[in-house]
């Protein structure tokens, strides 16, 4: 049994918390699960019991779920984000911050606050790797909120899976303004960047771009590659530990790990 929201049920993350909810809870769990993007009438999410359309930002969308259950919940998901990408974290603007922080982390401390949830699990990445830092703009202030939320105290329990790179909205808005960008290569501020794009066509910089990321992984973290399959394994993994702070992931690996992983020290 147990009673579970997924926020961001379409996506990769989403799909996998909802398939580690099956596999552990089983069918008799509750599972409610939110989207939102262009509206398909009558779209369910598969192995949900409940799908609801709708901004998360929108006090309506909160009411749509509070009126199927307004009961405590076990668990919530936090699986969706957007923000400008493809840019240096440390050229993000504050609007650009703040217009990432407006779905991708804020939304957060709102559900936590207006519903009754025992444990909230929300997602980050290995932003401080150099290959991150360089493309990962907005959306690595609104990671570092995240990380810096979950260890804190709060009327939830907070957890993070933290995974290495995969193929997601975020890493396909990357790699769209590389491409743009490698048109003109002198204009990318970064050398490490610059080197993947000069004298070579568009694609083939985006691969030694990817490359260069799985690399950069395998050497700090053990392993690289992440699959959908190892996102569901480190989900297995946060169910069947007792407090989990951050669980990560990266390739087939996965480990426990309890500080935030701060800008700061990096820029």
């Amino acid at each position: 049994m147990g009673k579970f929201l997924v926020i961001g049920g379409t996506g990769v993350m989403g799909t996998a918390a909802i398939q580690a909810v099956r596999k552990v809870y089983g069918k008799d769990a509750k599972i409610i699960a939110n989207w939102y993007g262009k509206e398909i009438p009558g779209f369910k999410i598969d192995d949900v019991d409940h799908t609801i359309f709708g901004d998360i930002t929108d006090q309506k969308c909160i009411d749509a779920i509070t009126a199927i259950d307004s009961d405590k919940f076990d668990f919530m998901f936090y699986a969706t984000a957007l923000g400008d990408v493809g840019t240096p974290i440390c050229d993000a603007t504050q609007e650009q911050i703040d217009r990432s922080n407006n779905l991708s982390y804020l939304p957060i401390l709102n559900l936590e606050e207006k519903l009754d949830i025992d444990a909230i699990i929300a997602y980050s990445t290995f932003y401080v790797i150099r290959h991150q830092l360089a493309t990962y703009g907005a959306m690595g202030h609104s990671k570092e909120a995240i990380e810096k939320w979950t260890v804190e105290p709060g009327k939830s329990r907070h957890s993070c899976i933290r995974a290495g790179l995969f193929e997601s909205t975020s890493s396909r808005g990357i790699k769209l303004l590389l491409r743009k960008a490698a048109k003109h290569p002198e204009n990318l501020k970064d050398p490490l960047l610059r080197g993947y794009f000069e004298n070579v066509s568009s694609k083939e910089g985006i691969k030694k771009f990817e490359e260069g990321i799985f690399q950069e992984e395998k050497e700090a973290y053990g392993d690289a590659r992440t699959k959908a399959e190892n996102l569901y394994e480190a989900h297995l993994e946060l169910f069947q530990s007792k407090n989990p702070v951050f669980v990560n992931v990266c390739g087939k690996k996965i480990w426990h790990t309890e500080e935030p992983l701060l800008l700061k020290d990096y820029f």
